[in-house]
């Protein structure tokens, strides 16, 4: 079966010390992935034997202006020519072999039906609604949930992703109002069928879910790393366990913070 997609690997340049153990494990859990893999770097360029990886470097004309998230993905997907897009981010390390035949199988199915416009690939993104009876192996994802929207590892039809976003939004906010929005537009949403799909029994993509935490290294990634030689200086991140909690004071100045994101969702919504 022959498909035409892409890889994105969402990141900044300040995440680039995941970039090596990222690649690394990339490379040897998916060597039938022969496509290109867009990289969405900020200024940076990143090279990696034997991958066809293509720096995006989306913010070289301003860089002492520091996009938002959203601008930044919005700049790499109008940077891609495919269709479609398998989404990941650069924390998403590989832990066992990828699936390709599936992966194919399901960029083959949206590529052929256009009204599919997302298919989350995991057991931990979304919650399914009711069996597929046009799309075997699959699930509709439930209208009414607060993450129908995930930057878990998912494909969508890059027009789709495109239009859920907002420049102003940071990864929380598109999740967060990006799931409302697909409620009004109601665009069909699949995932992957939970009996058969499941977290460390059988997993199309095997990945860790987020390898870096509030900036912090997750302690999984210590015994996966070591056993493919993949050396890291932890000490410049520091482990989740160790990150100390946030005082209260700083939890309300975040909340306050986020009421007028909140507020202009609703505005927004008003006018939709």
């Amino acid at each position: 079966m022959t498909t035409n997609y892409s890889i994105l690997i969402n990141t900044t340049d300040s995440f680039e010390d995941c970039w090596i153990p990222f690649f690394t494990l990339f490379k040897k859990f998916w060597p039938d992935y022969l496509g290109k893999i867009y990289l969405n770097t900020e200024t940076k360029i990143f090279t990696f034997p034997g991958l066809n990886i293509i720096s995006l470097q989306n913010n070289t004309k301003t860089p002492d202006i520091r996009p938002t998230w959203s601008e930044c993905l919005i700049r790499a997907l109008s940077s891609i020519d495919d269709e479609v897009i398998l989404y990941m981010q650069e924390d998403y390390f590989l832990k066992d072999s990828v699936k390709n035949d599936l992966v194919e199988k399901y960029v083959h199915m949206m590529q052929e039906n256009l009204v599919m416009h997302c298919i989350h690939l995991t057991d931990q993104a979304v919650i399914p609604n009711q069996k597929s009876k046009q799309f075997s192996g699959l699930y509709t994802v439930a209208l009414k949930q607060r993450y129908r929207i995930s930057c878990q590892t998912a494909l969508w039809r890059k027009e789709t992703l495109k239009s859920y976003l907002r420049a102003h939004e940071n990864a929380w906010e598109f999740e967060e109002f990006g799931s409302k929005r697909t409620s009004i537009a109601n665009d069909d949403f699949y995932v992957v069928d939970k009996a058969w799909v499941k977290l460390n029994e059988f997993e199309i993509i095997p990945y860790i879910f987020t390898g870096i935490i509030q900036g912090k290294w997750y302690e999984e990634t210590v015994p996966l790393f070591a056993k493919h030689n993949i050396q890291v200086d932890y000490s410049k991140r520091g482990f989740v366990k160790d990150a100390k909690p946030k005082p209260l004071s700083k939890k309300i100045k975040d909340k306050w913070k986020k009421l007028p994101v909140i507020l202009k969702h609703y505005l927004e919504s008003l006018n939709n």
